[in-house]
């Protein structure tokens, strides 16, 4: 089905998972960020990193934006 949620991508931490929601809906992708609280209730918890979730139908461009927004971001 086209209106599955899906895994897109873990972020390094929430700030970074949280610029990420900001470009995709800036380009009207819906999505969602899951996991970027996890630090203020249980501390620092290894292996967990917040992730972002986009429509199934959304996943290609989901990832076209990503690797735009991120190529941006590491340019000298």
């Amino acid at each position: 089905m086209s209106d599955d949620i899906v895994h897109l991508a873990y972020a390094t931490n929430p700030v970074e998972a949280h610029i990420w929601r900001q470009a995709l809906e800036a380009e009207g992708i819906q999505c969602r960020v899951v996991g970027d609280m996890l630090d203020a209730g249980l501390g620092d918890v290894p292996g967990a990193q917040p992730e972002v979730w986009v429509h199934r139908n959304d996943l290609d461009r989901a990832r076209s934006v990503l690797e735009t927004h991120q190529g941006a971001g590491s340019a000298p």
